[in-house]
């Protein structure tokens, strides 16, 4: 089974198992798309959309990478393909991954899980709903935590106090 073939299975089992809405799904996107001279191509990606100031943007919240079938699933070659879908969740932070050559599949995410089962992966509308729930709480401790002292990197205390354009949401 080539690539190809494996990416194809792939898909499908994301729309018809995992019900992810097939306008959520990008394929063979490059990575400099999300960082700036970053090399590589991301076989497929599932997105959530974010509204933020009227916009709507795509957010990465699983990333997918296909191998062939004759891929063995263990070894140098294996670590080497995970280094490669560590680097890209640090680029993309979308929080989940999956190495498969259709046959096997590898699943990790934020949480620290590795599941090998296909069962116990989350449904579209669990990740949508795990991500916005973690987004509510970053924001949450990011505006708890400002104040004197807080170690954000912002100067707090500026002399007007039409807010410092640092994103906390706090007049300075």
């Amino acid at each position: 089974m080539s690539k190809e073939f494996v990416k194809e299975r792939v898909l499908k089992y994301l729309m018809e198992d995992l019900l992810v809405p097939q306008d959520m799904i990008d394929t063979n996107v490059p990575l400099s798309e999300f960082e700036e001279g970053a090399e590589g191509v991301l076989d497929i990606i599932v997105n959530v959309v974010v509204k933020e100031h009227g916009e709507d943007y795509y957010v990465p919240v699983l990333i997918v990478t296909c191998v062939d079938e004759d891929f063995v699933m263990e070894g140098e070659a294996l670590q080497k393909e995970i280094d490669f879908l560590e680097d890209v969740d640090n680029i993309t932070t979308a929080g989940r991954m999956i190495l498969t050559n259709g046959n096997e599949m590898m699943y990790a995410d934020w949480t620290g899980e590795e599941y090998n089962t296909e069962a116990s992966l989350p449904t579209y509308d669990q990740m949508q709903k795990e991500f916005f729930e973690m987004e509510a709480k970053l924001r949450e401790e990011e505006n708890m935590h400002h104040g004197d002292g807080c170690g954000c990197g912002h100067d707090h205390h500026h002399e007007n106090n039409d807010g410092c354009g640092c994103g906390c949401g706090h007049q300075h």
